[in-house]
């Protein structure tokens, strides 16, 4: 008897504590973030310690019951198409990537793992998904850069610079949704009869972005810049707000990144709004909702930032006007 009962003692004891163990092991799911920029870099150290917040409020912690894995993608499309063919390959749960050209490099990789972007432009122009309301396929997410927009860096390039006459757009058509023509369009829409005109300014490399601008200043007096959504000028915020400040050239950006790293003036979705909605869908699609039905959203509110330093470097007083409506002033 005594024998039997130790026995059962340890077998009850054995039970109890797989039975504990079942409990705590909970699945674990995984991310893959694919990222534009180096990893150690101040930009991507501060929105992914946002992220990795943000899922915790949601019950998503990174080492316990979440694994997030982080992808630089180096500087090359090639090193694009390597990076998201590594990715899909770990088959994570979601891959969340942030650029047009990445949210393509990760489709051409995969139709059944979901995608999440979190600032592709023209979503259903790039073929991303089927239509904005019903993507029915595997990829949504959210886009803070409407073509729409070109309309408000034009008008926000004017009101800082008035002695603006020449405006040049600065993109790379290999990394620009539509190779920048949607965006292209609607300034040449915008800018009324004896209007500033525009002048195209591609950057392929990175070595090439001072020369290119340096060619677009030295034509007359009167320039200013203007950059559309492009993984590569984000990639090469620092070379491009360095080569307009070296020629003195007043530029609207479209991403806060560029203002922090010097850049005089940006315009876009917030960015604080666009953590919460790439949270929250992450969370949905982890508790088991079909990403073919979540609906494609916009920025709801937009931020305006200005490099006050910037400004001054140009010579350029801020009116009243622009101060008021900034939601941050760099200073």
């Amino acid at each position: 008897m005594h024998r039997r009962s130790l026995l059962v003692a340890l077998a009850t004891c054995g039970l109890t504590i797989t039975g504990r163990a079942a409990r705590s092991a909970e699945p674990t799911k995984r991310i893959s973030i694919v990222i534009g920029l180096p990893l150690d870099h101040p930009v991507v150290s501060a929105r992914t310690a946002e992220l990795y917040g943000l899922l915790a409020e949601r019950g998503w912690v990174d080492g316990k019951n979440l694994r997030i894995a982080l992808r630089s993608w180096g500087t090359s499309a090639a090193d694009l198409a390597r990076t998201a063919a590594e990715v899909v390959r770990d088959r994570p749960d979601i891959i969340v990537v942030g650029s047009s050209a990445e949210t393509a490099a990760v489709l051409a990789e995969t139709r059944q793992i979901p995608v999440l972007f979190a600032t592709a432009s023209d979503p259903v122009g790039s073929g991303f998904v089927r239509s904005l309301e019903r993507p029915d396929g595997n990829a949504t997410g959210f886009s803070n850069n409407d073509p729409v927009m070109s309309e408000k860096w034009v008008e926000l390039l004017n009101e800082i610079a008035p002695a603006t006459r020449r405006i040049g757009v600065v993109f790379n058509p290999r990394t620009t949704p539509a190779a920048g023509a949607t965006y292209l369009a609607r300034l040449q829409a915008t800018v009324p009869a004896g209007g500033p005109a525009f002048e195209t300014i591609h950057v392929n490399e990175p070595s090439a972005i001072d020369g290119a601008i340096a060619g677009f200043a030295g034509k007359g007096t009167g320039g200013g810049l203007v950059f559309l959504p492009d993984s590569f000028t984000f990639r090469n915020a620092a070379l491009c707000t360095a080569a307009a400040a070296r020629l003195a050239l007043p530029a609207v950006y479209p991403f806060d990144t560029f203002t922090l790293q010097g850049g005089l003036m940006s315009y876009a979705g917030a960015r604080e709004e666009t953590a919460e909605m790439v949270a929250s869908y992450i969370d949905l699609i982890l508790r088991g909702a079909d990403v073919a039905e979540l609906p494609v959203q916009f920025s709801r509110s937009f931020e305006l930032v200005i490099n006050e330093k910037a400004a001054a470097a140009l010579g350029l007083i801020l009116p009243a006007s622009l101060r008021i409506r900034a939601q941050r002033i760099l200073s």
